[in-house]
């Protein structure tokens, strides 16, 4: 067995295993080495936009090529084409920053102050649970193969950006753009629901759980299809808006923690 075989095609490679040693040490490794360059490269170009934005164009052109590098394998070794692209379109809840990371690291204005929230937002849950339960991964595959390698890096550029945002003082969380945030995900939700029922495939898990976390809303509703599919849509939108809940008390208690020490000097 060659190297192409043994780390490509995982020829006679059992799974890993969600939650298996390999799997959570594959992923700490990754994620956290992401997260400290990130933090690394928020202070260095702390006070330089040009800097902050080539972070952002080299963050949103590895998400993309990720994907490019995973599809083109993956076209190159199946016999069945047309079921491998149905299989694999960017559809799936982490796939999201393939859309929005171009567009903030391109764009001006409102439109890139929307789309940098949401990436600041979702980034560390796409990365933390994209990586740690991702059970149609590495109950399939390896942990050290290509194809959950490229899972793991593409989930922890999406922590790191999120971790580089939010040092670098580049999300704005203004209230008026909450609806706006919240809409990307309820459109891409909505877009990935009609493909669901078009192709028969489970992008954003809205038809079942698929081994992960969404298996227990699944079981709460005892399998009705639609109730649990109003379950993710709660979820999806809900995690934003709750987000930004927890933010503003964040700043409303430092704001006034601040005002006290002011107060006492």
């Amino acid at each position: 067995m060659n190297f192409y075989e043994w780390f490509f095609l995982e020829k006679d490679r059992p799974a890993a295993g969600l939650f298996s040693w390999s799997h959570l040490l594959t992923v700490t490794i990754i994620l956290g080495g992401l997260l400290v360059l990130a933090f690394f490269l928020a202070k260095k170009f702390k006070d330089n936009p040009k800097g902050q934005r080539i972070v952002l164009i080299t963050s949103a052109a590895s998400i993309v090529a990720l994907y490019l590098m995973k599809i083109i394998f993956l076209l190159l070794t199946t016999d069945d084409v047309r079921n491998t692209l149905l299989e694999n379109i960017p559809l799936f809840f982490c796939d999201a920053m393939i859309f929005v990371a171009p567009i903030a690291a391109f764009s001006k204005g409102r439109v890139q102050e929307i789309c940098l929230d949401f990436i600041a937002i979702c980034g560390f849950i796409m990365g933390f649970m994209g990586n740690y339960f991702a059970g149609n991964i590495y109950g399939s595959h390896p942990a050290f193969c290509y194809l959950s390698l490229i899972s793991a890096f593409d989930h922890s550029i999406s922590a790191a950006l999120a971790l580089f945002i939010f040092v670098s003082h580049l999300n704005k969380m203004e209230k008026r753009n909450i609806p706006f945030t919240i809409g990307i995900i309820f459109v891409l939700t909505s877009i990935t629901l009609v493909v669901d029922y078009t192709t028969g495939k489970n992008y954003m898990f809205l038809l079942r759980g698929d081994g992960t976390p969404f298996d227990i809303f699944f079981n709460l509703v005892n399998g009705n299809v639609i109730l649990y599919q109003i379950i993710v849509y709660i979820l999806h939108c809900g995690y934003i808006g709750l987000f930004y809940v927890i933010y503003y008390l964040i700043i409303k208690l430092i704001n006034n923690k601040k005002k006290k020490e002011g107060t006492h000097e």
